[in-house]
């Protein structure tokens, strides 16, 4: 559920965190990455429309266990927002990638994911549309456990998967720091998480009749800073907040996509 939505432009940023793309052959850019220090730290997918959606944890994201955002912003996102306040904004923006924004505040109910399990989408959703890795006949790794959001029905051909994806494991958290987020939740409190978020919409080009749910809506949020509380509330199975920061030129998404997602997060 969306409480509040801003269009942001960040033009002056001087972050350690940007995007960046590959090709080779006929295609100038192929693959999508966000990168921390220069170092690749996710595959975030592909531009085609028809291949399937993923991400993939690369060793670039071990960059951001030094902390990303100053503890201003960390002390503030502790505390929890109830609204999108444009002083405050300003100075996240200062540790995100230059680009345009639609930045909403959103809660979430996360659900930590098993990889290889029954809740893990690439052993189970994607497999469901576009079968196994065909080298490997294997699922996809996205080499990172992960926590799904909302899963629910959009037409009778689509579907939209929220994934929030952390930038290292959990056993490298503190569980003091753990403990107190439990505390802070059972408490009725509501952190919030800062998550870089990318909206890809994929349905293969071919596929059998039958094929339930063949068009992927998969909004992917990548947390900056909040890694101890999406835990927390993953553990307690209760709802925390994130302020996402979606990248509108890096999704694979056109604008009405992007404006038809909002529309039905409220």
């Amino acid at each position: 559920m969306i409480t509040n939505k801003k269009n942001w432009n960040i033009k002056d940023s001087h972050s350690i965190i940007s995007f960046e793309t590959s090709g080779g052959g006929n295609w100038k850019v192929w693959d999508r990455y966000i990168t921390i220090g220069g170092k690749k730290a996710f595959h975030i997918g592909n531009v085609c429309g028809t291949c399937e959606f993923f991400f993939e944890r690369l060793g670039g994201a071990n960059g951001a266990n030094m902390g990303i955002s100053p503890k201003e912003i960390s002390h503030t996102l502790e505390k929890g927002l109830t609204k999108l306040d444009n002083d405050f904004l300003s100075k996240v923006a200062l540790i995100l990638p230059n680009g345009e924004y639609d930045v909403s505040l959103q809660e979430v109910n996360p659900r930590f994911v098993e990889l290889g399990t029954k809740q893990d989408y690439f052993s189970n959703e994607q497999v469901q549309v576009w079968g196994m890795d065909k080298f490997w006949g294997l699922p996809h790794s996205p080499k990172i456990k992960y926590y799904r959001g909302v899963t629910e029905e959009r037409t009778d051909t689509s579907k939209l998967f929220e994934f929030i994806v952390p930038t290292f494991p959990v056993n490298w958290l503190d569980e003091e720091t753990i403990d107190m987020y439990k505390a802070l939740i059972t408490d009725e409190q509501k952190p919030t998480a800062l998550c870089l978020s990318v909206l890809d919409v994929k349905e293969p080009g071919d596929y059998e009749d039958e094929t339930e749910y063949p068009r992927h809506w998969c909004l992917t949020h990548y947390i900056i800073d909040g890694h101890h509380k999406m835990y927390a509330a993953s553990l307690l199975n209760k709802p925390i907040t994130i302020l996402s920061f979606l990248a509108k030129k890096e999704c694979i998404a056109t604008e009405e996509e992007i404006s038809t997602l909002f529309k039905s997060l409220n």
